[in-house]
Parts: C-alpha cells; sequence; structure tokens
C-alpha cells in the first residue's frame, strides 16, 4: 500500500471545517465503474493485473475510481475545508485574484473565474466559481491570504497526486503499449513548460427559475483536454457521463476515501483513442441534495507543452490498427489548448435537454 502523504504539522491558522450533504437516498442509475488499488502496484506480478485493470476501465468507460491512492483522509479533508474558505470568499476579495485578460489569452488559467465580460463571455453563471493553482505556480505569485498559510500543503498534494499517483498511470500505461516507462513518463517530464493545475470549485444552488433556465445543468457535457482529471471524491451526486454502449446518461456514485479518475482528450490523442475521454456533465443534484454547496478538489494532469498529440509508437497499437494521428491536424500540447479555447471540437452534447433560444441560457463552456 502506497505511503500516505498527510497535512503538514507547522501550525497554520484554523479553517472552518466544511460540513457536506449527506449521500442522496434516491436511487439513481449509476455506472458500474472499475475501481483500481493501487495497494496491488508494487508487487509486479499484481502490477501488471492492476494495467488489465486500467486498460478495462478505459476502453469502457473512460472514468474510473481508484483506492489506497495514498492521501490521507486528514489531508483530503483540509483540503475541501481549505477549497471552502477559498471559494465562499466575498466578491471584493476574490477580485484582486481574478486571472487577467493577459493570463487568459496565453491559456494560463490562474486564480479565479473573472466575474466580469471575460467570465460572461463563457457562460459563467455567479452560482459556480473556481481558482486555479498552476502546478508551476511562479514564487512571487499572489494568493488569497487565507490560503498562504496552505502553500505548502498545496504543493504537498499536487507533488503527491504527480509523482506518485500519475506516476503510477503512466507506468500502467507503459505496460499496456508496451513501451519503456520513460517513453510515457517523458510526455509529462517535471520542469518542462506544462499548464498542469489544481482547481478548487463550487456550485451553489440555484433557484428553481435558474435551474429551468439552464435546463438543470451546471456544466454543459464535455470531455477534458489533457491526460488524466483527478477528482476527490464527495457525496454530493451531480456528475454525469455519457455512456457510449447505450448512449444514455448515467451518474458517477460517491465511493468514499477515492479519487474518480477520467480520460482527456489529450491521452486519447497519444493512444490513438485507446484510452477513450468520455463526455460527462454536472447536473441538478437529488432533491435531498440540491440546497447544499458542492465543493470540488480537481488535478488537471497534462503533456508538456512540446508533445505532439499524435500516437506513441507501440507495438501494441500497431497491432490494434490505431497507430495513425485521429485528427487531420497534430497539434503540440500548447497549440491544442489554444485550438480549444477559441472554439476548436466545441458541440452541444447535451441533446436530452431541448433548449430554446431566446429563454434558456448556455451553462459554463471553460478550460477542462
Amino acid at each position: 500500500m502506497p505511503s500516505a502523504v498527510c497535512p503538514s504539522a507547522v501550525a497554520k491558522p484554523t479553517i472552518p471545517k466544511f460540513i457536506p450533504a449527506a449521500p442522496t437516498k434516491e436511487k439513481l442509475d449509476y455506472v458500474e465503474l472499475v475501481n483500481l488499488d493501487l495497494s496491488k502496484f508494487e508487487n509486479p506480478e499484481t502490477r501488471k493485473s492492476l494495467a488489465k485493470e486500467l486498460l478495462d476501465g478505459v476502453i469502457k468507460h473512460g472514468f474510473l475510481t481508484i483506492s489506497n491512492h495514498g492521501i490521507s483522509d486528514e489531508l483530503c479533508e483540509s483540503q475541501v475545508n481549505l477549497a471552502h474558505a477559498v471559494m465562499t470568499l466575498p466578491a471584493e476579495e476574490k477580485a484582486p485574484y481574478e486571472a487577467t485578460p493577459e493570463e487568459d489569452a496565453l491559456g494560463r488559467y490562474v486564480g479565479f473565474k473573472p466575474a466580469g465580460k471575460l467570465g460572461a463571455k463563457g457562460g459563467f453563471h455567479k452560482t459556480l466559481d473556481h481558482y486555479n493553482i498552476l502546478t508551476y505556480d511562479p514564487e512571487n505569485h499572489q494568493h488569497p491570504e487565507v490560503l498562504r498559510p496552505y502553500v505548502d500543503e498545496v504543493n504537498e498534494v499536487i507533488g503527491f497526486i504527480r509523482h506518485n499517483i500519475l506516476r503510477k498511470l503512466l507506468a500502467l500505461m507503459a505496460i499496456i503499449l508496451e513501451v519503456p516507462e520513460e517513453t510515457i513518463a517523458s510526455t509529462h517530464a517535471f520542469g518542462k513548460e506544462s499548464t498542469e493545475y489544481l482547481r478548487y470549485m463550487i456550485y451553489n444552488p440555484r433557484t428553481d427559475e435558474d435551474n429551468d433556465k439552464y435546463r438543470d445543468l451546471y456544466l454543459a457535457g464535455h470531455t477534458d483536454w489533457g491526460t488524466f482529471t483527478f477528482l476527490f471524491s464527495q457525496p454530493i451526486s451531480a456528475l454525469q457521463i455519457l455512456e457510449s454502449s447505450t448512449n444514455t446518461w448515467k451518474w458517477v456514485q460517491y465511493l468514499p476515501q477515492s479519487l474518480v479518475v477520467n480520460v482527456g482528450e489529450a491521452l486519447e490523442l497519444l493512444t490513438g483513442g485507446l484510452f477513450r475521454a468520455t463526455i460527462h456533465r454536472v447536473v441538478k443534484p437529488p432533491a435531498d441534495q440540491e440546497r447544499h454547496k458542492r465543493i470540488g478538489v480537481i488535478y488537471f494532469a497534462r503533456p508538456v507543452d512540446e508533445v505532439e498529440l499524435k500516437p506513441i509508437d507501440s507495438p501494441y497499437l500497431k497491432r490494434l490498427g490505431i497507430d495513425k494521428p485521429l485528427d487531420e491536424k497534430v497539434f503540440n500540447m500548447a497549440d491544442y489548448l489554444e485550438a480549444r479555447k477559441h472554439g476548436y471540437k466545441r458541440l452541444d452534447f447535451d441533446h436530452d435537454r431541448p433548449r430554446t433560444d431566446g429563454y434558456h441560457m448556455d451553462p459554463f463552456h471553460g478550460n477542462y
């Protein structure tokens, strides 16, 4: 079992404890996801079986859960408390830390989502907000006062996800693709230009009128842009995935002490479609949870900027006949993000919720 990373012992100001909603009692149509038990990673034999489980998960759904990941319950709770404290700051305290137009133009999403015209342009709703912290955050970058004493803890979380959990998934990928570990690890080489980041997110309850205008959508159907996305499990049911085998939306079930992980577009392109970027969205929670705040702690992993998004030179992909680029134009990661940011591949996936022009509003389309 991986050694657990815990909150730093250095004294920090106390942050109020966030009390999450109880798990829903409603019977929802849940998707059955593969769970990866990372305690099996250290043994070479069980590592091979773990690679098979990962392959099964990414082929079936592009979503899975991870248990025994090594992040302690105390650190998970501390991060949720911190996320809640940051996301519930008054608007005037958030304003100095909003992403600037220049940062937005460069795709460097740091700080809070802009609340003015820049944010509204993306369909940003006032009840939804997020705060991004770059993995390669400049030392002189200023954070809100409540966050500053916890920067070391934030860096511990980022470092553990990146050097422990992500590294293990990349090693399992190498087994699947029958290539050296370094071939896969080099796509995420530490120290090179990259836009990986940790995100704190809040979904505040909406009025019935707003829910109607937004078709009960908080985040429209989309795929993430990177390789793997890691979501700290939380009890409010709102995440849905579009199951390709049935073309129906399924709910993702709450699994305590786990991480929910999904494949992004960059990984789909790097594997010729073997690892599938699954369409997912966030919707209004069940009735017994819809009046509660939903707090998210999410890590978005991405290849370094220079990596070309074309299939890795893999014997396995060649045998499957999926070793050719999926897209006509091959971008590197930085250029792909720029293209996606300006509308490339933006599609409407929420066909089950018809939209009336002039009445229904578009939910948030942001940087994933």
